[in-house]
């Protein structure tokens, strides 16, 4: 099934910081995560990712912290989730959850069309 992308664009910023709320990660990180969860039928693009993770350090739900590569590459530049961020991150889970429960309640019995 081909995911509407249009309906995903407001939770990608609750997609971020639901991957980095354990551990800190570098944006290629974060892009390869989105993809292998969503089992590849989602791919953040790069431009939408950096503005996103932008927006969030700006609104003071993320910050972030420059490193030099494990792998003997460049710097990467994490992001880890403040707890300003973990309180966003719960509240729109209940909403979500809510959401989730209406629709739930106008879908019932709709199945394949019939």
């Amino acid at each position: 099934m081909e995911i509407d992308k249009e309906m995903l664009k407001g939770y990608i910023d609750t997609i971020l910081m639901s991957l980095i709320k354990d551990s800190p990660m570098y944006g290629y990180e974060l892009a390869k995560r989105v993809r292998d969860i969503s089992e590849e039928t989602f791919e953040l693009k790069e431009g939408t990712l950096y503005l996103s993770l932008k927006r969030l350090e700006k609104n003071g739900y993320v910050k972030s912290y420059w490193e030099d590569s494990e792998s003997g590459g460049g710097r990467r530049k994490y992001y880890s989730i403040t707890e300003e961020g973990i309180s966003y991150i719960l509240k729109k889970n209940q909403q979500w959850i809510f959401m989730r429960n209406l629709i739930d309640k106008f879908m019932e019995g709709i199945d394949d069309g019939k």
